[in-house]
């Protein structure tokens, strides 16, 4: 158990309302924690990283000058190293794209306050699976559509890592944009159906979605164009709209090629794997979290076994005299293996550093040790195990510097929104969407009413059938039943009220949703989302409550309100 000091000093550390909180934890940390802490094998390690750094921005044609000099800066010598790290995602979601956005703005400002060179840095997780919805779907906004979602999805093998997996073929890359164009039409088309409704016609052709469009897939095409794997092309992406559009100097590398400097970490953790299996256990009680590491955590191996067939094997730990012994077998090809590490004072990788990858608690413990990051921009899906590998770290004396996480809801009129909302009002009569909830607790009502009516009808019928009756007269009888459940159905308008209902759960979704970097690339523009991102975030700071964003569909609000 941890002290009520140790307690207060992690609440801290995972719990910043604002970004000048958030600089004070990274301050305090450098001063308390890694002002005398740096030495000759952090220094190696930050050198060893810019190499991998280097071969993914050359890949990736991201080289900037901006990149250039952020590189030499972690070669030069001591700096504040930031991190941040995320899965390649098909087409992420904004929260992918804004750690960078929050990485960025405290680098400068920790950069000004301690008067030191500082780096951002952002992992490429491509050794993660394949099955993650996440890394094979994006979603994009649509009223019409069932439960208020048009899905764009990859065909990928189950259970393989993604940097094993090839790149889309062209044919899937040409049904994406013409899913996505599809998307756009019917959108305007419905918008332009509004406004001749509301006797206003709005002049659409004057709005950007389409040029914005173009902009974004000229990123995509780029990316298609230099990348080979999956993981590529979808990184490739992410560092050309940080790097390119945005013009930051945000660092970006593989993790399946820099986890292979780290072969002294993992070999530390290993020598000390009683200790580490004693706080693993303790995490999973002490820091009960929902979706953090699962209680059996302790009896594995702090990292995957690679497969040849390109999948990993979770290895479970046994111990056969002085040696750990890890058996397991393949997730996907269900190979077995049994890997010895031997002897503690002497242990080495068998088939080397590049057959093994961390887990999701062993990667901050790495990471953060051998190369004393000073600050993790986390996720709202990473902060359980966050939290207790945060526990182990410290209770192991390895580094654990503050984790934030940055997940406002974004609000910007758009064109599903301006869809939604249109429809919001046909059905409810005002555009104050705050009624919603009444709105569809009062057709909610009204669906099961008519149910009621109809399903004690379904009873009489059912009783009916089995009656001794004779036979003639139970159908004639149940024709009046049947006549009468329809008579119910026409005169309650049921098929309108369901729709009506489907339609307002489809409006709170839309409204609600966390969609694709598509939804802003289209309706915000790429530049414009991370400018006005950064500006909220050096001029406002507040990383919890909501965001309002300028769009190219704002000029109509006023248009469309006073109808």
């Amino acid at each position: 158990m941890t002290s009520n000091k140790a307690d207060s000093d992690f609440k801290r550390c995972f719990s910043f309302d604002t970004l000048d909180e958030l600089v004070k934890a990274c301050v305090h940390f450098y001063h308390e924690s890694l002002e005398k802490t740096m030495c000759d094998h952090t220094l190696e390690q930050r050198a060893n990283l810019s190499k991998w750094i280097r071969k993914f921005h050359c890949d990736c044609e991201t080289l900037t000058l901006l990149v250039e000099d952020a590189i030499e800066r972690l070669k030069m010598g001591p700096c504040l190293f930031l991190m941040t790290a995320h899965q390649p995602n098909l087409f992420a979601y904004s929260g992918v794209f804004r750690k960078a956005i929050l990485n960025n703005v405290l680098a400068n400002r920790l950069s000004k306050i301690l008067k030191l060179p500082v780096v951002s840095f952002f992992g490429i997780a491509d050794q993660d699976f394949t099955n993650d919805r996440w890394v094979k779907s994006a979603l994009l906004p649509d009223v019409e559509r069932r439960d208020g979602i048009l899905e764009l999805r990859a065909d990928l093998p189950e259970k393989m890592m993604t940097c094993k997996v090839n790149k889309p073929s062209e044919q899937v890359l040409a049904n994406w944009r013409s899913q996505i164009e599809d998307w756009l039409s019917k959108k305007l088309s419905s918008i332009e159906r509004s406004s001749n409704f509301l006797d206003h016609k709005l002049c659409l052709s004057d709005l950007k979605v389409k040029e914005n469009f173009e902009l974004f897939w000229d990123i995509v095409k780029e990316a298609y164009a230099k990348s080979d794997v999956y993981s590529d092309f979808n990184a490739f992406v992410m560092s050309r709209i940080v790097n390119i559009m945005w013009g930051t100097d945000t660092l970006f590398a593989r993790f399946s090629e820099c986890q292979q400097i780290f072969e002294r970490e993992f070999c530390a953790i290993l020598a000390r794997y009683d200790e580490y299996s004693k706080y693993v256990q303790e995490a999973t009680t002490t820091e009960k979290c929902a979706e953090g590491i699962s209680e059996r955590e302790h009896e594995i191996f702090p990292f995957w076994y690679h497969c040849d067939c390109g999948s990993k094997a979770r290895l479970s730990v046994e111990r056969h005299d002085n040696s750990l012994v890890g058996k397991g077998e393949c997730l996907a090809c269900e190979k077995e293996y049994q890997v010895s590490f031997c002897p503690p004072n002497n242990l080495k990788i068998p088939g080397g550093i590049d057959r093994i990858s961390a887990r999701s608690l062993s990667m901050p413990l790495v990471f953060f040790d051998g190369l004393k990051v000073c600050c993790y921009i986390g996720g709202v899906g990473g902060s359980d195990y966050l939290r207790q590998a945060q526990y182990v770290a410290r209770n192991m004396g390895l580094t654990f510097g503050p984790v934030a996480v940055w997940r406002p809801r974004d609000i910007y009129l758009g064109l599903s929104q301006f869809e939604a909302s249109t429809t919001f009002q046909s059905i409810s009569g005002t555009f104050d969407f705050s009624r919603c909830l009444q709105i569809e607790e009062c057709l909610k009502e009204k669906v099961a009413d008519v149910q009621r009516d109809i399903e004690d009808i379904e009873l009489q019928k059912r009783d009916l059938v089995k009656s001794k009756e004779d036979r003639e007269k139970v159908i004639q009888k149940l024709k009046v039943l049947s006549a009468k459940q329809v008579e119910i159905r026409n005169k309650s308008n049921f098929s309108v009220l369901m729709r009506k209902l489907r339609l307002i759960e489809n409006v709170k979704t839309v409204m609600h949703m966390y969609p694709s970097i598509i939804d802003f690339a289209v309706n915000v523009g790429l530049k414009e989302t991370g400018e006005q991102w950064t500006k909220f975030l050096e001029n406002d700071g507040n990383l919890l409550s909501d965001l309002s964003l300028h769009a190219d569909f704002d000029r109509f609000v006023s248009i469309v309100k006073s109808q």
